[in-house]
């Protein structure tokens, strides 16, 4: 390990101790490295750029701007009277609700934390007036919330493909299954819970023409998903344009819904968006020059000879060392810095040493890390739905136990099969 090398890891270290934001961190540590190694500054500044000089890059604030003018048209209530519609009459109905609810909203915002802080919110609050566990009601929302990153359009997934040019239409479809899978398996655990502690029925009580009303009412704000997805497969669009006719389809949406007129509040979804997309497009430049000076430094060829030598050329150890190493690493990184970091280094050694298929490893990448989302220590969605609910992390926690061990089961289930990630991508030709 060279000096310059040792010296950036110590002050990532210092600068993340001292609760320094991650890109920052980066940055920083970057700019430690070249002045110890007295290389002209200027590197970092060309290198930063340089990693956002890539067209897919405009999909990013796109679909989250898409995302947030879908909230503003009234997305979260039409979603939850959707959802509620259709399985709201079984006993544990608003647990069920919580999850049709997560999963049909992340085919709008791609974003786990929207989800627990939006939709998650209204229903949480709902579980719990109506009787059940305010930790459990916490628990299942944050946990339901990780469909939104896996399910198309999917920001993670974008990003991805964009930093890795993967294909980003195959990584899209990629992550619709297992998305599915995750909450099949919530349902499934929601059944046996909702039986052992006779968990109330949620009972809506309105005509069926209303019912016929509310689902053909929610049927607009749900096939923004479709349109993107089609567009792309079919060859009309292409992804960062995908995300443009989400905007548009968004505003057209949001002026029908609000009779012509945006009010003064359209401006904080906009401003949020604005928030969020630079902060991700900062974590972008800065985890570029990073990945610079691991590349300068030779840490691929060293991790690469590291497996080499201790796993071998046996592909099925290798990705259950990558399962493992990027589950805790996602317990203390966020998946999106994580992905930007790890992404350049393990996806050349699948691809070239273990001959695994890029969109299969990448939907495996980008779902170890969205399992960070909701474990802690330092899960984003677990802070948020300790945030949103006022309980402890250690009492949410306890009660995502369940939730965990179930999307961990799904992940080695996707690691394993690759058809669960492939046969999507393969029947719409993306992928061979």
């Amino acid at each position: 390990m060279s000096t310059a090398l040792l010296v950036v890891i110590l002050s990532f270290a210092f600068f993340t101790i001292m609760g320094m934001p991650l890109s920052f961190t980066m940055l920083l540590s970057s700019i430690v490295y070249f002045l110890v190694k007295g290389d002209p500054l200027y590197l970092v500044v060309h290198t930063f750029f340089t990693g956002l000089d890539a067209f897919t890059l405009l999909a990013i604030p796109f679909f989250i701007l898409a995302g947030e003018l879908m909230v503003y048209s009234g997305t979260i209530n039409k979603i939850a009277e959707f959802s509620n519609v259709l399985v709201g009459k079984y006993r544990g109905g608003l647990a069920y609700v919580n999850v049709l609810a997560s999963m049909l909203f992340g085919g709008v915002s791609g974003s786990a934390i929207a989800d627990v802080g939006g939709i998650g919110r209204l229903i949480m609050d709902s579980m719990v007036e109506a009787g059940y566990d305010k930790p459990f009601s916490v628990a299942l929302t944050v946990s339901s919330s990780i469909q939104g990153p896996l399910i198309p359009p999917s920001i993670i997934m974008v990003l991805l493909g964009a930093i890795t040019g993967v294909s980003i239409g195959g990584l899209l479809l990629g992550g619709a299954i297992p998305g599915i899978l995750v909450g099949i398996s919530q349902i499934i655990i929601i059944a046996i819970i909702a039986k052992k502690k006779n968990f109330p029925r949620y009972l809506l009580n309105v005509t069926f023409g209303r019912k016929i009303k509310i689902l053909f009412g929610g049927t607009p704000f749900l096939i923004m998903p479709f349109i993107i997805l089609g567009g792309i497969l079919s060859g009309m669009f292409t992804p960062t344009e995908a995300s443009g006719i989400a905007v548009l389809y968004g505003l057209v949406l949001s002026l029908v819904i609000k009779k012509g007129k945006l009010g003064k509040d359209v401006l904080k979804y906009l401003k949020s968006a604005m928030i969020t997309s630079a902060a991700i497009l900062m974590l972008t430049g800065t985890s570029s020059v990073f990945a610079r000076i691991l590349a300068i430094e030779k840490v691929p060829e060293v991790l690469t000879n590291f497996l080499l030598s201790t796993i071998g050329e046996n592909k099925f150890f290798f990705l259950l060392f990558v399962n493992i190493f990027l589950l805790l690493f996602g317990m203390v990184m966020d998946a999106m810095p994580a992905l930007l970091v790890l992404a350049p280094t393990f996806l050349p050694i699948a691809i070239n040493h273990y001959g695994l298929n890029p969109v299969h490893f990448g939907v495996i990448m980008g779902f170890n890390l969205i399992i960070g989302l909701m474990t802690p220590p330092y899960g984003a969605a677990l802070f948020t739905g300790a945030a949103v609910s006022g309980l402890s992390i250690g009492k949410i926690s306890k009660e995502m136990i369940p939730f965990i061990i179930a999307s961990i089961i799904i992940l080695f289930l996707v690691t394993y099969i690759p058809e669960t990630v492939l046969f999507l991508p393969r029947l719409f030709g993306v992928v061979e």
